[in-house]
């Protein structure tokens, strides 16, 4: 199992957008799998993790890891073929032809995270939303080309566990942004917006 796995074809891309496919691959990067076994943790029939195994697998995201015998009846374990799946970001910025649902997608994201700053005790105005969204978007695509030039440049497989692979990833992403002025500029607006509505809160 490979540690990074980017991904490039929009078409692929797309399958991430389906949450059945993201709870398999998710199971998946962790042990081997039986479509039955899966279907019991999903609590999902085991027609749809089978169509649903059969997408990934055609996209090279899965792989039968191994096959058990039991009786008259064959049964197969999959796994993933990566610990972690990086969308690229020319797909979530729609610079390939065929990606512009990808990048949609990504918007979304971002907007939905504008709109949840409210959790953390920063209450936004409905007419800031759409300049919230935008920082949180050109955040995500700084993080997301850092990501890519980090894996990019990893010359053998670490063999670490999840945690500790992510843990790496994001101390390595970190000192990538660190040398982009840009980083520094978007993280700084974030900031200032974020103190102005803390200022506004509690001079009311």
């Amino acid at each position: 199992m490979k540690d990074f796995l980017i991904i490039k074809d929009p078409q692929v891309a797309k399958l991430f957008a389906d949450p059945t496919r993201r709870d398999l691959l998710h199971n998946l990067r962790h042990r081997e799998m039986s479509p039955c076994q899966l279907a019991k943790i999903l609590n999902k029939h085991v027609s749809s993790i089978s169509y649903h195994l059969n997408a990934l697998e055609e996209a090279g995201l899965v792989e039968l890891g191994r096959t058990e015998v039991k009786g008259n009846l064959v049964e197969r374990f999959y796994r993933a073929t990566a610990r972690m799946f990086i969308i690229s970001y020319t797909l979530s910025e729609g610079l390939v032809p065929g990606s512009e649902d990808v990048a949609k997608w990504t918007k979304e994201i971002c907007h939905r995270a504008a709109t949840n700053l409210a959790a953390f005790g920063y209450s936004i105005l409905p007419e800031d939303m759409d300049e919230w969204a935008e920082l949180i978007e050109q955040y995500a695509a700084l993080e997301r080309v850092a990501s890519e030039e980090v894996i990019s440049g990893q010359i053998s497989p670490t063999r670490l566990e999840s945690p500790v692979l992510k843990l790496l990833l994001g101390i390595l992403t970190s000192v990538h942004l660190h040398r982009k002025p840009e980083y520094f500029e978007t993280v700084e607006k974030i900031s200032q917006k974020l103190s102005i509505r803390e200022e506004k809160v509690v001079g009311r």
